[in-house]
C-alpha cells in the first residue's frame, strides 16, 4: 500500500478570524500568526504539513490534535512546538470553542531541547505565569509586524530567542524553593537594606512572593507576621546601636528607613515603653 502523503500549506482561519501573513516571505523569518477564538468543531482544520515550525499555545478550551496515529485532547495550559514534517490538524466537539495563538517560524528553535524529533511535535505544559508571557511575546509581534520595517525584523528576531527561552525555563523549573532556605534569604536582605522603607515590597518582589505567601513564610520560622518582625527586628537593632554609644537617635532613624526621626522615636517609646533619648542616658549594668 502507498505510503498516504499529504499537502504542506497553512490553512487559513475561516474569514473574520485574525491572522497575518507576510507581503514578502523571504524577508522574515516570521511567517504566520493566528489568534483568538476558533470553533475547530465547526471548522476543522484538515491534517496536513507546513513550511516551518509552528508554535501553539492553548489559552482556553481542549481541542482536539489529529495526526496520522489518531487523535488526542490538547489542555489548555500546553503548548505545541511542531516540526515541519508532522501532519497534523484540528477538530473539537460541537459548538465547543478554544482560544489560541499561533506562530510560524521559517528556522528550528534556537534550543535543541525544544526540537521535537523528525515529523513529531513537543506537547508541553505550562505555568500561568509563562502563558502571561507568551500572551505578551504574541501581542509584541502583532504589534511588530504592522510596521514592517528593518527595526520589526530585529525586534521578531529578539521575540523568537524570548519565545524559545519562556519555553524552555518552563520545561525546566526548578522544584519548589524549601521555605527554611527563602527565610534565610529574607534575613540575609534586610541585613543587607537595613535603610530600605519598604521592606515587605521590596522581600516581595527578591522573593517572588505574595504579601500573604511572605506572611505566612515568617509566621512559620519566626511566629510573627512580617511587619510584626520587621518591627522587633528593627527595634532590636535600634536599641544596640543606641547603647553601643556611637550614634544618636536620629542617626540610627536615618539608618534604619525611617523617613523622619520623630517617626522613630515615636515607634521607639511604643515598642520599649522608655524614649531613645532615655535609653541614651542609661548605662547597661556592669556583669559581676
Amino acid at each position: 500500500m502507498a505510503e498516504k502523503t499529504y499537502p504542506r500549506r497553512t490553512y487559513l482561519p475561516p474569514a473574520g478570524r485574525p491572522r497575518w501573513l507576510p507581503r514578502d516571505p523571504e524577508a522574515w523569518d516570521l511567517l504566520y500568526l493566528s489568534w483568538g477564538r476558533r470553533w475547530f468543531g465547526k471548522n476543522p482544520i484538515p491534517v496536513a504539513m507546513h513550511d516551518g515550525w509552528v508554535y501553539i499555545a492553548i489559552i482556553e478550551g481542549t481541542p482536539r490534535l489529529v495526526t496520522e496515529i489518531g487523535a488526542r485532547q490538547i489542555p489548555a495550559g500546553s503548548v505545541l512546538v511542531v516540526h515541519p514534517d508532522c501532519a497534523y490538524g484540528w477538530t473539537d466537539g460541537p459548538r465547543r470553542a478554544s482560544r489560541i495563538l499561533t506562530w510560524l517560524w521559517r528556522s528550528a528553535p534556537a534550543l535543541a531541547a525544544l526540537q521535537p524529533p523528525a515529523g513529531g511535535f513537543l506537547c508541553l505544559k505550562t505555568d500561568r505565569a509563562t502563558m502571561r508571557r507568551l500572551c505578551a511575546l504574541h501581542a509584541n509581534c502583532i504589534r511588530e509586524v504592522a510596521t514592517p520595517d528593518e527595526v520589526a525584523v530585529l525586534s521578531l528576531h529578539c521575540a523568537r530567542f524570548e519565545l524559545d527561552i519562556a519555553l524552555a525555563r518552563a520545561e525546566n523549573r526548578p522544584p519548589a524553593v524549601n521555605s527554611r532556605y527563602r527565610m534565610k534569604l529574607a534575613l540575609e536582605f534586610l541585613r543587607n537594606n537595613l535603610a530600605e522603607r519598604q521592606p515587605v515590597r521590596r522581600l516581595c518582589e527578591y522573593l517572588r512572593l505574595t504579601p500573604a505567601s511572605l506572611n505566612a513564610l515568617f509566621r512559620r520560622h519566626s511566629g510573627e507576621s512580617t511587619n510584626r518582625f520587621l518591627l522587633r527586628w528593627r527595634m532590636q537593632i535600634a536599641r544596640a546601636k543606641l547603647r553601643a554609644g556611637r550614634l544618636q537617635a536620629k542617626q540610627v532613624a536615618f539608618e534604619l528607613g525611617y523617613r523622619h526621626a520623630n517617626d522613630f522615636s515615636r515607634a521607639f517609646k511604643r515598642f520599649f515603653g522608655i524614649t531613645a533619648r532615655a535609653l541614651l542616658k542609661t548605662k547597661p549594668a556592669k556583669r559581676k
